[in-house]
C-alpha cells in the first residue's frame, strides 16, 4: 500500500512540472473594447448633429471624423483578439487534461505489459526459506528478532523463526520459538512436532519428558504424522522398553506400507536389534562392526545404518546416532576392555560437542588400560587430536 502511495505522489509532481506551463497559457482577464466602440460610435453621431445646427464647420468635423473613426477601428481590433486568447485558452485546457489523462494511463499501460500485477505478495516465510535471498539471510532473520524483542506477543513472528532455527541448528532457540508460537497462537501438531524434535536434537538425540510430551500432543493432534512417532519409539528404546517400542514400529510399518525401502529398512533392522535385547542376544549392528586395534567391537554405526541415515530427518538422524553411543556406553559400562569401543566412544562425545562426557570417557579408558603402554599411546594420540585434556 505504501508503495502506490509514493507512486501517486511521483505521478503528481511529474503532472504539476509539466502542466504549469499550459495552465499559465490561458486569458488573464479582457478589457472592455466592446463599450470603447460602441462610445466612439457616439461620438461621430454627436459629431454630425453638431455639423448640422451649425457649431462646427466642416473642415473641423471632418478632422474629428478622421480621429473617432481610427479609434474605433483599433477598438475593433481589440475586440477581435479577446476571441483569438479564448481560443488559446480553450486548447490549453484541452491539452492539460489531455496530459493529466494520458500520462497515468500511459504508466499503467506499460506497468501491465512489462511488470508483474498478479505476482502474489511473498510471505516471511518462504522468503526466509527461498535459496535465492540466503545471502541476506541474516539481515531477515535479524529484523525478526528485532521486532520480537519489542513485540514479544506477535505468535506469527515465532511461528515463522522457529523452523529457521531449526535450519540453522539452534535447536535450544527452536525450541522456545515453538513455545512461544504455542502460548500465543493456539496449540497445532505441526508446532508440538517442531518443539519435540527440537527438544530432541538439543540434547544430542535424548528423548527429555518435554519432549515426550510435545510429540505426544502432536500424534494426538494429528496421527498421521511420522516424525514424532519415530521419536516416541526412540524414547521407549532409551527407557528400555524394547517391547512397547516393537509395536510402535510395527504400527508404523502397517501404516507407511513400502513407500521408502530406505526407511522400512531402518524400522525393521531397529525392530530386530529390540527383539534381540528381550532375548539378551547381542545386537547385530554391534556386533558386526569390524575391530579395531585390540579391539573385540565398536557398536557404532554400520554401512547399513549410514545408508539409511542418508533418507533420515534431521531429527531422526540425531536421535539414532545418540542411541547408538548410548549403547555403546552402557556395553562398556559392562566389558570395559574393548579398547576400540572406548576410541569410539570418546571421538562420538567430541563430536556432538559433549567435551565432558568425552574427557571422563578418556579417563574412564586410562584408568581401565592403565597398564598398556600401546593402549595409553593410542588414548593420548586420540587426545590430542580433539583438544583433550585429561
Amino acid at each position: 500500500m505504501l508503495l502506490w502511495v509514493i507512486l501517486a505522489c511521483l505521478t503528481a509532481i511529474v503532472l504539476l512540472v509539466l502542466l504549469r506551463p499550459l495552465a499559465s497559457a490561458g486569458p488573464k482577464g479582457l478589457a472592455p473594447e466592446a463599450f470603447d466602440a460602441a462610445v466612439y460610435r457616439d461620438q461621430l453621431d454627436e459629431i454630425e448633429s453638431d455639423r448640422a445646427r451649425g457649431l462646427i464647420g466642416e473642415p473641423e468635423a471632418e478632422a474629428a471624423r478622421i480621429e473617432i473613426s481610427r479609434r474605433l477601428l483599433a477598438a475593433g481590433s481589440k475586440e477581435r483578439t479577446p476571441a483569438l486568447a479564448k481560443t488559446g485558452g480553450m486548447r490549453a485546457r484541452v491539452a492539460m487534461i489531455g496530459v493529466g489523462t494520458a500520462l497515468p494511463l500511459l504508466a499503467l499501460g506499460l506497468y501491465l505489459v512489462y511488470g508483474s500485477p498478479r505476482l502474489p505478495d511473498q510471505p516471511l516465510a518462504v522468503r526466509l526459506q527461498d535459496p535465492a535471498t540466503n545471502q541476506n539471510l541474516e539481515a531477515l532473520v535479524a529484523r525478526v528478532e528485532a521486532r520480537l524483542r519489542e513485540h514479544p506477543d506477535e505468535g506469527e513472528g515465532w511461528d515463522v523463526i522457529a523452523p529457521v532455527y531449526m535450519g540453522w541448528q539452534r535447536y535450544a532457540d527452536a525450541a522456545d520459538a515453538y513455545v512461544q508460537a504455542i502460548r500465543l497462537l493456539g496449540p497445532s501438531a505441526k508446532r508440538f512436532s517442531g518443539q519435540g524434535q527440537a527438544l530432541v536434537l538439543a540434547n544430542n538425540g535424548v528423548v527429555t519428558e518435554d519432549a515426550r510430551r510435545a510429540l505426544e500432543r502432536a500424534v494426538a493432534l494429528d496421527g498421521s504424522l511420522v516424525e514424532p512417532r519415530i521419536l516416541i519409539a526412540i524414547a521407549k528404546e532409551q527407557d528400555g522398553q524394547f517391547a512397547a517400542a516393537i509395536e510402535d514400529w510395527r504400527a508404523l510399518l502397517a501404516k507407511q506400507g513400502g513407500r521408502d525401502a530406505a526407511w522400512q529398512q531402518m524400522v525393521e533392522k531397529r525392530i530386530a536389534a529390540d527383539e534381540a535385547h528381550l532375548a539378551g542376544k547381542p545386537v547385530a549392528g554391534e556386533a558386526e562392526t569390524p575391530p579395531q586395534t585390540g579391539a573385540q567391537g565398536t557398536g557404532g554405526p554400520g554401512a547399513a545404518d549410514i545408508a539409511a541415515a542418508q533418507n533420515m530427518s534431521p531429527a531422526e538422524r540425531q536421535a539414532m546416532i545418540g542411541r547408538m553411543v548410548q549403547g555403546l556406553a552402557a556395553r562398556l559400562d559392562q566389558d570395559g576392555n574393548d579398547l576400540g569401543g572406548w576410541l569410539k566412544l570418546v571421538r562420538a562425545y567430541s563430536v556432538l560437542d559433549r567435551k565432558d562426557d568425552a574427557v571422563k570417557a578418556l579417563q574412564r579408558a586410562k584408568s581401565q588400560f592403565s597398564g598398556n603402554n600401546d593402549a595409553m599411546e593410542q588414548l593420548d594420540a586420540l587426545a590430542a587430536e580433539l583438544g583433550l585434556k585429561s
